[in-house]
């Protein structure tokens, strides 16, 4: 066992090296951090839970409004509707939601991985999502018309049924961007946690 000792900046740096089989060298190779750990103690710090319980109610509320506008808007459903973006989204978000929720419990670089590639997928179904809804507002209302013969005729809706209409994408467009942040949130500092170099005590 060799200790040498240096001098820098008017501090002491004392280096000891300890042989594998010295009793010391098990306890410190036991009480080193894992790689892991770190990553997803940085990892941690999006506050992944509420970010997952978030993105957990979105879900829920996107399919649940999904079911109740395919029974109301039947047999002549709006694009919205008829994409299925309500449930696709819907699903998506509360699988992400599992999984940043699950980060919390269990120290796991993989599943902070899982929630890296998810994160990117949840981004590109909001924007898509966000698109749909767009779209659909500047589109006429499906049962404001009916079809006679070859031409499509269209029925005197009141405002206010298009008012809604509009009201609904509007709400739904602002959840897209709330959904949008918290994917956005965990994406960036799942990459942070990925790249994040950990230094441990080197035993010898």
């Amino acid at each position: 066992m060799a200790a040498t000792v240096t001098e820098s900046g008017g501090m002491k740096v004392i280096t000891e090296v300890i042989p594998q089989t010295d009793p010391r060298a098990a306890q410190l190779d036991s009480t080193a951090p894992q790689p892991s750990s770190a990553q997803v103690k940085g990892f941690r710090k999006a506050q992944p839970k509420a970010l997952g319980a978030i993105q957990i109610i979105s879900g829920f509320t996107q399919i649940s409004f999904g079911i109740a506008l395919m029974v109301t808007e039947f047999p002549a459903p709006a694009l919205t509707v008829s994409s299925g973006v309500y449930f696709w989204i819907g699903f998506l978000l509360v699988s992400s939601g599992s999984v940043l929720v699950e980060t919390e419990r269990r120290e796991s670089i993989w599943l902070v991985k899982v929630c890296y590639i998810i994160s990117g997928l949840v981004i590109l179904a909001t924007l898509a999502a966000m698109i749909i809804h767009s779209v659909e507002m500047g589109q006429d209302i499906p049962w404001c018309s009916i079809l006679e013969g070859n031409k499509m005729t269209l029925l005197n809706c009141s405002q206010s049924v298009y008012i809604l209409s509009h009201g609904i994408n509007s709400v739904f467009i602002l959840l897209c961007l709330l959904e949008l942040c918290t994917a956005i949130a965990a994406l960036v500092f799942g990459h942070k946690a990925m790249k994040q170099q950990d230094y441990t005590r080197m035993v010898l």
